[in-house]
């Protein structure tokens, strides 16, 4: 070999046996600068954990505290409203709502100049807007530094006879509701205590005949009451089934004309509606016997809800009174929707979204379809002047939509979690349960 073929060959060994330098472009460098994007996407990824957390945290405080701010503004009107002409050295109306605000938290910079108390020859008229602000938790990093509350209630008191009260409930008792929540207990759990306590509230100091409940427990599908869709005219009595669905999502008059067809359901005795239950023990019997089982349907849920506010039903609920299945004090009910000595109140809770499409069951095709029937028959029922208070209970974000758009107005609906869903309820109670005296806002 020459010299100048062992330089070479002495070059190239040098150069495999000495360490390689690395390089930006090579495997290693690629490695380490993915590695590098990984931790700064982690980092993103986490930070942003932590936003949405922060919001939830922020949201369901800002929930609890306009629940509450509401509930002591329905209070204050409803007691303002009904006191008698005062004698001497008594509080006067004004006086009284303010003392009622103050004894429910509301700081008085929240309502001062905010508290209007008019007298007239239809009775006498209370209006509370007391408005108030959260400071944020966490949204303060998105530049929300607080969140601005009002919680507005106006009652009027009604002269003449007290007005009749019909209430429906809309309860979901879908298999989610086994769900454990913050407080311990399940959601069906929460619900039972929340709504034995409404009706408690409901039925308290009222006349026979007076306040009417119908519960309407509803999953996938909905279980009228026995006998109940034979009935109906315009269904196929060929099929079997013991559930119904309705064709026409557009209308609440005329229910035992709509086009409806059956389907076949699970048929337990406590998945049935208990229409005009006329004291609190039915009630809470009926309510303590619910269970969590099913998929969910809100539309149909709300749609069979409706229906017991329509006096087209009137032979099917005499129907009920003939076999002692309703008392005999409803007969001639519901009321016409003129009648104009009636307070109608629908009461519409989920912890879900509608879910029963790709397979679920027959019902629907999918959660779209399900969603516009749900808000057109809450429009329908509110150009009836039917009120309607819609609860999300750990919904998620679809349930959360929904329910707001069914509600009145922002003042009736609640988005609330675990043990709030009774506060909630109690809320509602404050708003419903009078005899002379209406709450207009």
């Amino acid at each position: 070999m020459s010299g100048k073929d062992k330089g070479l060959a002495d070059s190239r060994d040098g150069r495999c046996d000495s360490p390689r330098p690395h390089s930006s472009t090579g495997a290693g460098g690629f490695l380490r600068g993915d590695s590098g994007s990984m931790a700064v996407f982690s980092l993103f990824v986490f930070i942003t954990m932590l936003l949405v957390a922060g919001v939830a945290i922020d949201m369901m405080r800002y929930e609890s505290e306009r629940v509450r701010m509401q509930g002591a503004s329905d209070r204050a009107v409803l007691a303002a409203s009904a006191v008698r002409p005062n004698a001497p050295h008594s509080l006067t109306p004004q006086q009284i709502a303010e003392a009622y605000l103050t004894a429910g938290g509301v700081a008085e910079g929240d309502f001062a100049g905010r508290v209007i108390v008019e007298e007239g020859d239809g009775g006498r008229q209370v209006t509370v807007a007391p408005q108030s602000s959260l400071p944020t938790v966490m949204m303060h990093m998105l530049g929300i530094d607080r969140l601005d509350m009002a919680a507005p209630a106006r009652a009027l008191e009604a002269v003449g006879d007290p007005p009749d009260i019909e209430v429906v409930l809309v309860l979901d008792v879908s298999g989610s509701m086994r769900a454990m929540t913050s407080n311990g207990l399940t959601r069906i759990q929460n619900l039972r205590i929340a709504a034995r306590d409404l009706v408690e509230e409901l039925y308290e100091d009222t006349e026979p005949g007076q306040m009417a409940v119908t519960l309407v427990p509803y999953d996938g599908w909905v279980l009228p009451p026995p006998g109940f869709v034979n009935n109906f005219v315009n269904l196929p009595l060929t099929l079997p089934g013991a559930c119904v669905d309705f064709n026409d999502w557009n209308s609440v008059t005329g229910t035992l004309s709509s086009v409806v067809s059956r389907h076949n359901c699970n048929a337990a005795s406590w998945r049935q509606i208990r229409p005009f239950v006329s004291n609190v023990d039915d009630a809470i019997t009926h309510i303590d016997a619910l269970v969590a089982s099913g998929t969910t349907s809100i539309d149909l849920g709300i749609r069979w809800g409706a229906a017991f506010f329509d006096p087209d039903i009137r032979p099917a609920l005499q129907q009920q009174i003939d076999n002692g299945q309703v008392d005999a004090m409803f007969a001639g009910r519901p009321h016409d929707w003129d009648h104009d000595n009636v307070i109608r109140v629908m009461v519409v809770m989920t912890d879900g979204a509608n879910c029963c499409f790709g397979g679920w069951n027959s019902r629907s095709p999918n959660r779209v379809t399900q969603d516009a029937q749900t808000v057109a028959v809450c429009d329908a029922l509110r150009q009836q002047d039917v009120l309607i208070y819609a609860v999300a209970f750990e919904a998620p974000q679809f349930g959360v939509n929904l329910m707001q758009q069914c509600a009145s107005s922002e003042n009736h609906f609640f988005n609330t979690t675990g043990a709030g869903i009774a506060e909630v309820f109690r809320g509602i109670g404050a708003h419903i349960q009078t005899q002379r005296l209406r709450l207009t806002l």
